[in-house]
């Protein structure tokens, strides 16, 4: 295993290396794939933990599992024709993974244990400057493949540090802790929580759930996959690619089509009807008590926040160990919880599932800062002003330094096929680069702001505007009230976008030898 200590010194005109992409989950693994397979080879991967997989390496709390079809959350080139069921668990995923990064021979690019905790421009060289650890690496190109949920959420409950049992983060689970007979308090109802309620309620002695914000549920069709199918998705790799291609399409309809298509009156009572189904039918069915049933269901409309996916969540709360808590915290003492009413409730194991800052939002970046060209700093970019950017790329202020997920950036289908899609991006900036011998790239300000504001006019048309979805708290939201989350176009758009943008929409200059190791 190559480490960061084999890093060799740069010169004055020429970095380290012509590439570094930051993350080795499912966005930096395929971005690094499709730099490969473009003749790029002077590239690394930094990764901060020892293993790869992103969140499929973090989560693996009980119940972790996808909730995406399998055959869609995979990339379109390397597909599985082996997944266990219709929505694996989370290690199944992180399989997939390792055979990838072995598939393509990504183990020599990797390094491991390698935080990047700052990043800084260097106008004089046309170089990123990278703190690693108590060293600096450069680099020419700087491709953030980091994902969305950057950095833990840390709750701000008093007296948390004075609880004297055990405390379990979703994204930080000690397998070694036994819940078995246990006094549980889980604090949020986010899409952790909906897979960790019903996994642990069984052993649990007594379950408590504080909610501040109903989800929506949807029920979970999750049939393991017959042998004989896997056999012939073996056999006939075709027959896979038409069923990814089918739940992709479906998957768009439902999560596009319904969001930009809003504003028709057949969209509006489909959404509707679909509303009525869940809160009528299927709670009704998993709910017993109508106090309890009014208080798990949702005031905003459907779709202004993502749904979970389960047929075991709702159905939980019937038991009589299980307690839904909606009056708020006040703190957290020695020996439990204390709501707001004066109630305290005694707890041996507090699990928080209070999601995370999205990496549209200033404190990732106030820990890890990025300054770019002129004194441009990511983190007050993004606390003081309404966030932008180019195709969801690139963002001026920041020179060679390209987003597989940036604001705006995604779309439907799935995270596979945004990752695709930013990939092609990158690397025909990269492919202009290299012909004009250019050694600073930047999107320009006029083309960012032309983009940005298609993609705010669309947003003002949707579903978010229209359903009720003020008091979704949904993470598609930033600060500002912009929906920076989603691209509001179907992928095949998006994606055709990528061949078709000017490519004069970037400002293209050079100072120093370009030394792009390209075929």
């Amino acid at each position: 295993m190559c480490s960061a200590q084999s890093i060799v010194p740069a010169t004055v005109d020429a970095p380290q290396f012509d590439v570094v992409i930051i993350g080795a989950g499912i966005a930096g693994l395929g971005t690094a794939v499709m730099l490969k397979e473009h003749g790029y080879t002077d590239f690394v991967v930094l990764e901060r933990a020892a293993d790869i997989g992103g969140v499929w390496r973090d989560n693996q709390y009980p119940g972790v599992a996808v909730d995406i079809p399998s055959h869609a959350y995979q990339f379109s080139y390397f597909l599985r024709p082996d997944w266990s069921r219709m929505y694996p668990l989370g290690a199944e995923v992180k399989a997939y993974l390792d055979d990838f990064v072995q598939h393509f021979r990504l183990r020599p690019h990797l390094r491991l244990n390698s935080a990047v905790t700052r990043r800084d421009w260097d106008e004089e060289t046309h170089c990123w400057r990278l703190t690693v650890g108590d060293r600096v690496i450069t680099t020419r190109w700087v491709i953030s493949a980091v994902g969305n949920f950057l950095m833990p959420r840390s709750p701000t409950i008093a007296g948390l540090a004075d609880f004297a049992g055990t405390v379990l983060y979703s994204q930080r689970w000690d397998p070694t802790c036994d819940l078995t007979g246990q006094r549980v308090a889980i604090v949020g109802t986010g899409a952790s929580a909906v897979q960790i309620v019903p996994a642990i309620a069984e052993r649990v002695a007594h379950l408590d759930v504080y909610q501040r914000t109903p989800i929506w549920i949807v029920p979970k069709l999750d049939p393991p996959i017959p042998a004989t199918l896997q056999r012939v998705f073996r056999r006939f790799p075709s027959a896979q690619h038409a069923l990814g291609r089918t739940l992709r399409a479906a998957m768009e309809w439902l999560l596009i089509g319904g969001v930009l298509n809003y504003e028709r009156a057949a969209t509006r009572r489909t959404v509707h009807a679909l509303t009525w189904l869940l809160r009528e039918v299927f709670y009704r069915r998993c709910v017993r008590d109508r106090s309890l049933r009014q208080r798990l269901t949702p005031t905003y409309g459907f779709g202004c926040k993502r749904p979970s996916l389960s047929s075991t969540y709702l159905r939980a709360f019937n038991e009589p160990h299980v307690e839904l808590v909606c009056d708020p915290i006040d703190r957290v003492t020695a020996a439990g919880v204390q709501t707001v009413d004066g109630i305290d409730r005694p707890v041996d194991v507090l699990v928080l599932a209070t999601g995370f800052h999205m990496a549209h939002e200033p404190e990732p970046y106030r820990a890890n800062p990025v300054v770019g060209s002129d004194g441009f700093d990511l983190a007050e970019c993004f606390a003081r002003q309404r966030s932008r950017s180019y195709e969801g790329v690139s963002i001026p202020g920041l020179p060679n330094h390209l987003f597989v997920y940036g604001p705006y950036g995604g779309t439907g289908g799935t995270y596979h096929d945004v990752v695709e899609m930013a990939g092609r991006h990158i690397v025909r900036v990269l492919d202009e680069a290299h012909r004009r011998n250019a050694t600073r790239v930047e999107v320009s300000e006029a083309a960012a702001d032309r983009w940005t504001a298609t993609m705010r006019e669309r947003a003002s048309r949707t579903l978010f505007t229209h359903n009720g979805c003020q008091t979704a708290n949904s993470y598609y939201f930033d600060r500002n009230g912009d929906l920076t989350f989603l691209r509001l176009e179907g992928f095949a758009d998006a994606l055709a976008a990528q061949d078709t943008f000017p490519l004069d929409d970037y400002e293209f200059s050079s100072r120093v030898p370009a030394t792009l190791a390209h075929r």
